[in-house]
Formats: structure tokens, C-alpha cells, sequence
């Protein structure tokens, strides 16, 4: 019975320091606004693309992935002309620019 005691006091101080992280404060003004009006159609357009992109160049992908020994080839195309425009449309914050949270690259 102790030694659950201590995983679970172990797991409640490992997971509780991520409760002092503070989001960073970005200040936004009329412009960004307007930027934003410009930006989030362009980047959804860009993402609807490269979905496009991404069915057309599957086959050439797969041959790409067959001598690999690193990495997907298929997860990196899908994060480069689908998930960065995705995040960058619909996930991030008005006036940020250079997001790139959660992305690998």
C-alpha cells in the first residue's frame, strides 16, 4: 500500500510542474486584424492545396519511402503541405506569426 502511496505522490510532483508554465503574451492590434483577414484564407487555400499535392504525390512518395531507413517519408509530406498550413490557419493565436507549437520541424 505504501509503495502506491509513492507512485501516485511520484506522478502527482512529475505532472503538477507543467501547471506553472505560463502561455506567452502576445499584444495585437487594428493591424493584425486586417493581416489576419488576408493571411487565414491564403493559408486555408494553402492547406486545401496541399492536400491536393499530398494525394497526387503519394505514389512518388511510397517509392521514396521504400529504401529509407530514417524517418516516413508519408509523415513528413503530411506535415509539411497539410498539418503546418492546418495549425497555422485554425490553432494559432491572432498576431502570431511565427507559431510553430506542436510541430516537429
Amino acid at each position: 500500500m505504501n509503495l502506491i502511496k509513492l507512485a501516485v505522490f511520484v506522478l502527482a510532483v512529475c505532472f503538477a510542474s507543467t501547471g506553472f508554465a505560463e502561455p506567452k503574451a502576445i499584444k495585437t492590434d487594428g493591424y493584425d486584424v486586417l493581416t489576419e483577414t488576408f493571411l487565414r484564407p491564403l493559408s486555408f487555400m494553402g492547406m486545401v492545396g496541399g492536400t491536393g499535392a499530398f494525394v497526387i504525390l503519394s505514389p512518388l512518395t511510397a517509392l521514396a519511402s521504400i529504401p529509407s531507413l530514417k524517418g516516413d517519408a508519408f509523415e513528413d509530406l503530411a506535415d509539411t503541405l497539410i498539418v503546418k498550413p492546418y495549425k497555422y490557419t485554425f490553432v494559432r493565436p491572432l498576431g502570431d506569426y511565427d507559431y510553430n507549437e506542436g510541430l516537429k520541424k
